[in-house]
């Protein structure tokens, strides 16, 4: 390790540059709960309710700087104590081959950063969710979605990572051929997610037959939208937040909607909610996330194939010799200020989109039972009424209550 080394400067200007304007944002977020609220936002959040949202932000977010306090500090420890050399040399000594070690030293990784993060996890859970009434997880669910977890990331990912290590060590168009699979799998498990995974965490059941039913279907026929279905999923079972979502493709479509948002919410503000997510599709903004997901990934691998064929990359964090699959560990280290800032271009476009299906739900269903739809979640949710504009552009990938009802007004 040495500051004549440019990819050392880059990893240290990285991860502390992105801790340190994480702080910034937090902070200033925090700041926003004293100033005082527009006309249109104090209709919405009396005082009592400001006061518990900012508490209830605070208390999650000095969880939050906690959490990737200790992360940092651990990494930092790590790299800096000669930790990635001496994983580099154990590893070395398995005898398993340059894929199989590859995937053993990022599982292993991964499992300890998991480890890390579960006392926080916890206590999001048990402490801050339950003190506002959030949470209804029990700790077997919790237990149980974890261990579901790693099962899935190991049987799915495993093979998936092993492909990449072995295009990166065998194929001169390693590049290529890893975004054309990532890409690949990432679409098979778009349309694979509702059908097999998310029922191993949520419980999906058709939804009675009636009026609400009734109108639902009828919304989407009148919007030429083809559904197969309805399903309430049992949200309550982890959370009192509520949400809704489509799924599927082609004329294979699903409507789901959270037990806890049927429960809260009249059946004009659910067809709205109903008519917004049809909106993303007649918008056609799912397939235009793909494709910018698609250009992010595509940089990324061109730039982890950079990285890999520089000795100076892995001597940055103190290893002689190329592991390869060690390098993927260190070259996410490296990536983050690229992806904070690709992050920050696709919760851009996908604030423009939510404007855009409110627009959409407003001509199918008229503004006021979105807005009063809206209003009930952010209330509900204890959002922060007025966020400050950094927090935003770095992390919301919505626009605030506050625009999207003067734009639902105008």
């Amino acid at each position: 390790m040495s500051f004549s080394n440019p990819w050392f400067i880059a990893a240290v200007v990285g991860v502390l540059g992105v801790f340190h304007l994480e702080i910034i944002a937090t902070f200033l977020n925090l700041a926003q709960f004293r100033h005082a609220l527009p006309q249109r936002l104090k209709e919405i959040f009396p005082d009592e309710t400001v006061q518990k949202a900012g508490e209830y932000a605070s208390k999650s977010a000095s969880l939050d700087l906690q959490r990737s306090t200790v992360s940092t500090g651990a990494l930092l420890l790590f790299w800096w104590g000669g930790g990635f050399d001496w994983l580099q040399r154990w590893s070395a000594g398995w005898g398993w081959g340059a894929i199989a070690t590859g995937v053993g030293v990022i599982g292993l990784l991964m499992l300890a950063q998991n480890f890390l993060s579960l006392p926080f996890d916890a206590w999001d859970t048990f402490k801050i969710e339950a003190e506002y009434g959030f949470n209804r997880t029990t700790p077997r669910t919790f237990i149980a979605d974890r261990l579901k977890g790693l099962v899935l990331t190991t049987v799915l990912g495993g093979p998936l990572l092993a492909l990449v290590l072995w295009f990166f060590q065998t194929q001169v168009h390693a590049v290529l051929y890893t975004w054309l699979t990532v890409a690949g799998f990432s679409i098979i498990m778009a349309w694979l997610s509702p059908r097999l995974l998310m029922p191993l965490f949520l419980k999906f059941q058709p939804l009675a037959d009636g009026p609400l039913r009734e109108a639902l279907l009828a919304l989407a026929a009148r919007l030429k939208f083809p559904v197969v279905d309805v399903s309430v999923v049992d949200g309550s079972r982890r959370s009192s937040k509520a949400n809704a979502f489509l799924s599927g493709f082609g004329k294979n479509k699903r409507i789901a909607l959270f037990d806890t948002l049927i429960e809260k919410h009249t059946q004009p503000e659910l067809e709205a909610i109903l008519a917004h997510e049809i909106g993303h599709h007649k918008c056609r903004h799912v397939p235009q996330q793909i494709v910018l997901g698609l250009l992010e990934s595509g940089l990324m691998f061109y730039l982890l194939h950079l990285a890999l064929q520089s000795p100076a990359f892995f001597q940055a964090f103190g290893i002689t010799g190329q592991p390869l699959g060690l390098g993927l560990v260190l070259f996410s280290i490296i990536y983050q200020p690229a992806s904070l800032l690709l992050g920050m271009l696709s919760s851009a476009l996908s604030r423009r989109h939510e404007f855009q299906a409110d627009a959409f739900a407003r001509e199918a269903c008229g503004g006021q039972p979105l807005m009063d739809g809206l209003k009930k979640l952010s209330v509900d949710h204890l959002t922060h009424p007025n966020p400050h504009a950094l927090t935003v552009w770095l992390h919301y990938s919505h626009p605030p209550i506050g625009q999207r009802l003067a734009a639902l007004e105008a």
